[in-house]
């Protein structure tokens, strides 16, 4: 971390605590570029209630669950190395972004923790200060990045592989993404303790052990993004297995890839709601969508509409249709996030779907 963004964390982590006791903290140490492990990068000292404390701070660009317990282990070893690990020392970790579940595990080792955002925790023998902020939108990208773009596309094909064990080129295959970003995603997930680890170097795997945390994490980002666009369409027919099978017949003949999407594909896979009366599909941007919409005569209308279209914004997003019942059907999990984002009653169907097709027995 930059030492000029190193001083700031410290001087807000200041601020935040003589606001938070009424006390003013002084600065005993100023952040230093390059520290080892067992120096501190600085310390604050301040006086509640005529008791004196003394703030042990390491300072780390990120913190995620297996980055903070390493954190943690380092700075309980360099107070225990100095004779401080009882006393007035209370170790204390700061980072431009925490994610939640770093946050919870250093609370529960009593590890003081302070990001940019202004949340803030110490706990010591008669002192408790937690403050909760809602992260910013930077650290938001940050945590959640792995949730988008390429990314998302390689965490897809992690999650197809379930138990087994993969390594980084099987996931870039798989995903249709680089090596570099299949590892990149690998990395972030095993931070998060998503995943469990074998081997070193080229032989390295990875499998999933942890389907549930990502799983709620997805869900969570998902909550917090805006819908994808839908287009409404009307076309003559006399039921919705007919307009199916429409589809699937033009596209095969058209040459283009689709996949029904959010509650017809939840229907498919896990049925819930007694009646449908609409489809949901997903097909490529531009050229794709115009042609397979042309020849089935699909009108474009606000209201009365029987097809509800999605576009595709590259043909990697087809990496994980199923075929089902002679039709080409987004996966439970892509099911899942789409319904995550639909209104009415699919957010019901998308607990039944997760309940009967994504969660571990």
């Amino acid at each position: 971390m930059e030492l000029r963004t190193l001083q700031t964390l410290v001087e807000e982590l200041a601020k935040a605590l003589g606001e938070a006791t009424g006390e003013q903290p002084h600065i005993l140490q100023e952040p230093q570029q390059a520290q080892g492990i067992s120096h501190q990068d600085a310390m604050i000292e301040f006086t509640h209630e005529g008791k004196l404390y003394k703030l042990v701070i390491e300072v780390k660009r990120s913190l995620y669950p297996r980055d903070a317990r390493e954190a943690i282990w380092q700075i309980k070893t360099h107070l225990a190395d100095l004779g401080r690990e009882n006393g007035p020392f209370i170790p204390v970790l700061l980072a431009d972004s925490i994610s939640p579940g770093a946050r919870e595990l250093l609370r529960e080792e009593r590890v003081g923790h302070f990001d940019a955002s202004g949340s803030l925790f110490i706990a010591a023998q008669g002192l408790y200060i937690r403050i909760d902020q809602p992260t910013s939108r930077k650290q938001q990208r940050s945590i959640t990045n792995v949730f988008s773009g390429r990314r998302a596309q390689a965490l897809h094909a992690i999650w197809t592989f379930g138990s087994e064990w993969f390594g980084v080129h099987q996931i870039a295959d798989r995903a249709g993404v680089s090596p570099a970003t299949a590892s990149e995603t690998l990395i972030s997930i095993e931070r998060r303790e998503w995943v469990e680890v074998r081997g070193s170097g080229p032989s390295k795997e990875r499998r999933l052990v942890n389907p549930r945390a990502l799983l709620d994490a997805w869900a969570n980002h998902q909550a917090t993004m805006k819908p994808s666009a839908i287009q409404h369409f009307y076309v003559r027919s006399t039921t919705l297995p007919d307009l199916q099978k429409l589809i699937d017949e033009t596209c095969d003949g058209e040459g283009v890839p689709y996949e029904f999407s959010g509650i017809t594909a939840g229907q498919i896979h896990a049925p819930f709601l007694s009646t449908v009366s609409q489809v949901f599909c997903r097909l490529p941007a531009v050229h794709g969508a115009k042609v397979v919409l042309n020849a089935i005569d699909a009108r474009p209308v606000r209201e009365g509409w029987n097809l509800a279209v999605q576009e595709a914004t590259f043909d990697g997003e087809f990496k994980f249709r199923q075929r089902q019942n002679d039709l080409w059907v987004a996966d439970p999990l892509q099911t899942y996030l789409d319904l995550l984002q639909s209104g009415g009653r699919a957010k019901e169907l998308a607990q039944h779907l997760r309940a009967e097709k994504l969660e571990t027995p």
